[in-house]
């Protein structure tokens, strides 16, 4: 009863950290920026992986216990587990399960125990002590956990209730033990019976606790993804526990940290211009243990604050380009026979002698994300300003706009990271504005495509190269994951094996030994 008690004041007050976490959630109606879904099929490895450790530390003498209570007023029994003497593995069986609206459980079946204790029995005539096998049989054990935000604003798993339904619990006293016990005993017996639950419960929950506090739905609500950008994983409400799965909804906004004022101040900015669009996801079970699905939010206030940072701004000039070969191409003037901007366009030259152009190009909006049927697209849209450098001065000569679409390649997602490519598909120049004859929409469009090929694309395959870091919500090793782009939405889905029985494959390195994973002796 005291074991109950306990855990539930300490569930009181992580419900308390609950509320204070919802109080600052974000408004009323705000869609999220992606869902987190754990399915049913997950739990079967947990369950697998609790069945070894129970029986490892049932191994090791690792039920251990050391309880006491007057059984009148002037008697004081108490017991103290020794060592197990057996232990039937091959009855014993592990479960778990989503109880809806309340959190997960582990159910151990069948547990057969007999194990030496020691006891001690304190009378007004001495202290009399000695060991006796104490067994039980047919014993189950449940373990109900529940998950949410703690004072630290840190997504916690933890432990609720233990219950123990404990059958033909025997304290097997020899036969002089018994006759010198025997006004005792039935107290004893009794005593044992009330007190099951502080005699198991202690070590399954110092035992198995740990690895799925740790392992499951364990995360800070926001993390650095690369450079200056974090990502805020930030729930919108409790987290949904149904029979198939468990469900969390993210406001999911990245984020940058703005620079202000003569000290350069750090502040944390969550603004945007734009609101998260609804993310309806299918109610169906995918058929696999982990789900992810995002809308374009994600990615959209990603690329924002790369904007902000003006990440998709590009100069082309000899102080700007790592490349000679291209530095010869910006020049007026060249030699015979060689091929430069003044071959090119020879207004150009004669306008602008001796000099080296230079190309600089800034957005003019955020880009946007478009999710279609298998295809993702970001629309860029540009101002170009071209200037030719002439000793010390630099005279404009060209100003027009240019809209990009841009694809994402080569998705993937390995160990919560979503991994992917920018590319330039195509683009468009317009409203072309130039002092030089021979320069229009053809020729700059000639002009950029070769920039593209030869820069451009490089640099934009780059600009994820860090990944978006998802939340880990399920700590074991990955077996397989699939990106696949819908409309309106991104769906992650991924399989798991614990370490030790995983297949072993070129991609399995993970050869590390979990501290959680590992019985102390």
């Amino acid at each position: 009863m005291i074991w109950v008690l306990l855990v539930f004041l300490g569930l009181s007050n992580v419900t308390h950290q609950q509320s204070l976490a919802n109080s600052l959630f974000a408004e009323e109606g705000t869609s999220p920026g992606f869902v987190t879904r754990i399915n049913k099929k997950a739990f079967t490895i947990v369950s697998d992986q609790l069945k070894d450790r129970v029986v490892k530390f049932m191994s090791s003498d690792g039920l251990e216990f050391n309880i006491s209570a007057p059984l009148t007023n002037q008697v004081r029994f108490s017991l103290r587990s020794s060592r197990i003497i057996s232990f039937d593995e091959l009855l014993f069986d592990s479960s778990m399960s989503i109880v809806p609206q309340k959190g997960i459980s582990w159910t151990g079946t069948n547990i057969n125990v007999t194990l030496l204790a020691s006891f001690s029995l304190m009378t007004t005539q001495g202290e009399i002590t000695g060991n006796v096998p104490f067994s039980f049989d047919k014993t189950n054990v449940e373990l109900l956990l529940w998950t949410g935000v703690n004072g630290d604003g840190h997504l916690k798993t933890d432990l609720i209730t233990c219950k123990v339904a404990a059958n033909n619990l025997q304290l097997q006293f020899s036969q002089a033990d018994s006759a010198l016990l025997a006004n005792y005993i039935p107290h004893m017996q009794n005593f044992i019976r009330q007190t099951v639950e502080q005699v198991v419960c202690p070590s399954f929950h110092a035992e198995l606790v740990p690895v799925l506090s740790n392992r499951i739905m364990n995360t800070p609500l926001s993390a650095s993804l690369f450079e200056q950008y974090f990502i805020n994983y930030a729930l919108l409400g409790p987290v949904e526990f149904t029979n198939q799965a468990i469900t969390m909804k993210h406001r999911g906004n990245s984020f940058g940290i703005l620079r202000q004022g003569s000290g350069r101040t750090r502040l944390n900015d969550f603004r945007l211009p734009y609101r998260s669009p609804p993310l309806q996801i299918p109610t169906a079970d995918s058929g696999h243990m982990i789900d992810f699905y995002l809308s374009n939010y994600t990615l959209s206030s990603l690329l924002f604050w790369m904007d902000q940072y003006r990440k998709f701004d590009y100069e082309i000039s000899r102080q700007a380009t790592n490349n000679s070969a291209l530095v010869g191409y910006l020049k007026t003037d060249c030699g015979v026979g060689d091929i430069c901007a003044g071959t090119l366009f020879p207004a150009l030259k004669t306008r602008f002698p001796g000099g080296e152009v230079v190309i600089k190009s800034h957005t003019v909006s955020y880009p946007r994300v478009v999710l279609k049927k298998n295809n993702i697209t970001i629309y860029i849209d540009s101002r170009v300003d071209a200037f030719v450098q002439q000793q010390d001065r630099s005279r404009r000569f060209l100003t027009a706009s240019m809209n990009a679409e841009v694809k994402l390649d080569k998705a993937s997602f390995k160990d919560f990271v979503l991994h992917g490519e920018m590319r330039i598909d195509k683009f468009k120049i317009s409203d072309v504005a130039s002092l030089v004859d021979g320069i229009d929409e053809g020729s700059l469009e000639f002009l950029v495509n070769a920039l593209t090929e030869l820069i451009l694309n490089e640099d934009m395959a780059k600009k994820l190269n860090s990944g978006i870091q998802l939340p880990i919500m399920f700590d074991y090793t990955q077996q397989a994951g699939q990106v696949n782009f819908e409309d309106d939405m991104i769906h992650i889905t991924a399989d798991f094996c614990a370490t030790d029985k995983c297949s072993t494959t070129a991609d399995n390195k993970d050869t590390e030994v979990d501290y959680y994973d590992t019985v102390q002796g």
